[in-house]
């Protein structure tokens, strides 16, 4: 009798860590599919769920991974457009090609 109590008893852990896996890995897969989406959409997603992505996943890896992009060294940089400064218009990327060279500097100047 005790070895068939012994044998339910593990059945049942292993049914409840399979669970538990299985849910980690889709809540996991469910993270990493809102992390591609566009940032209005990850940022609704993370409003209702709080800091436990960051505790329970490799988010970091995570996000690198959903936003490195596809641009590589000597690729054509995408076109954009952006306000200029003083808000009476805007410019366009594309607009400068094969007229004068663009530097593009992404950082923080504070």
């Amino acid at each position: 009798m005790a070895k068939s109590s012994k044998s339910t008893l593990a059945g049942r852990l292993l049914k409840i860590a399979t669970f538990v896996l299985s849910a980690y890995f889709i809540l996991m897969a469910g993270f990493a599919f809102a992390m591609r989406q566009p940032p209005e959409t990850f940022a609704r997603v993370m409003k209702h769920v709080g800091p436990a992505p960051f505790l329970l996943f490799p988010f970091e890896s995570m996000w690198k991974s959903a936003r490195q992009g596809h641009v590589h060294v000597g690729n054509t940089a995408p076109d954009f457009t952006l306000p200029l400064l003083d808000h009476s218009g805007q410019v366009t990327l594309s607009s400068f090609r094969g007229v004068k060279p663009v530097v593009l500097v992404f950082g923080s100047y504070t």
